[in-house]
């Protein structure tokens, strides 16, 4: 009798302590603002409608397909300064940044001519910080 007491204590107590713990867990993920999966959609779809966001990651990409050499550390640091607001502290805007560049280059590589995509969306009078210049010409810029 006094096995069967200690064995249902030790049950009811293990299903307590999961059921704690697992409320634990919900209120310290929902104190830290977690971006649940609904979270990570609605702000990629949110990004993906600004074009100051997706059309430098589309430039980026049509100026490689041409063979021109990108500034990625500038192309980053842009793109880093715009996903500020949506980092919480969990990496959700590395994530976001990693969803964005695999959208933008995916949608960039069906485009047939590219030369005249890089030209309709301005790439270079939009964003000329994107394409790396030989270092002669960058002492003569500054």
């Amino acid at each position: 009798m006094r096995k069967l007491t200690y064995i249902t204590l030790f049950i009811i107590g293990l299903l307590l302590g999961t059921l704690l713990g697992y409320l634990v867990l919900q209120k310290v993920i929902a104190s830290r603002g977690g971006m649940d999966m609904s979270g990570f959609v609605n702000n990629a779809n949110q990004l993906l409608q600004q074009k100051e966001v997706i059309d430098p990651l589309i430039c980026a990409k049509l100026a490689m397909d041409m063979g021109y050499k990108i500034d990625n550390m500038k192309l980053n640091f842009n793109l880093n300064q715009q996903l500020t607001p949506f980092d919480s502290g969990d990496q959700s805007a590395f994530y976001l940044l990693v969803y964005l560049k695999g959208y933008a280059f995916g949608l960039s590589h069906h485009y047939i001519d590219k030369k005249e995509q890089y030209q309709t969306i301005e790439c270079d009078t939009r964003f000329p910080w994107l394409k790396k210049r030989p270092h002669s010409q960058q002492a003569s810029i500054k």
